[in-house]
């Protein structure tokens, strides 16, 4: 358990969805195996539609990772014939930009939700008051000997 989490006047809930796309992938027995945005609200953090629905207690949170990466992606394209003009020229299309959220309680599982179209950087700025407010650390912010 952490101690005291929430400081009076600080940011205190947050949520990741539309018209991000954010999904809930599975992990942690208590959420379920799947479900659609990132929540943070009354001292519980989870995912639910329109609020809250599958949750777990803040305070069994040990950990919080961001981790991006790429995804697809095309090379150019033209289809071309002997003796006469391209017939259909295809415009690259740029990899998708993809951040996973790793959430780590104290009980060792560890919860997945993919964030589309956003980067580590945007996710985190999006929850680090919140998290910072819980005493919730970022894992790559933690010394090596805590991870």
């Amino acid at each position: 358990m952490h101690p005291s989490r929430e400081e009076p006047g600080r940011a205190t809930s947050v949520t990741i969805g539309f018209p991000v796309t954010c999904e809930y992938r599975g992990g942690n027995s208590a959420l379920g195996r799947h479900g659609r945005h990132f929540r943070i609200e009354g001292g519980a953090l989870g995912h639910g539609e329109l609020t809250l629905t599958h949750h777990i207690p803040l305070d069994t949170v040990a950990s919080v990772e961001l981790a991006e990466r790429q995804f697809g992606g095309t090379d150019a394209q033209t289809l071309m014939a002997m003796g006469v003009p391209p017939l259909i020229t295809k415009s690259a299309s740029p990899p998708l930009q993809i951040t996973d959220i790793t959430v780590r309680t104290e009980d060792g599982q560890e919860a997945l939700w993919v964030v589309e179209r956003r980067g580590a950087e945007w996710v985190r700025a999006k929850l680090a008051p919140v998290l910072s407010a819980a005493g919730i650390p970022f894992y790559d912010d933690l010394p090596p000997s805590q991870r």
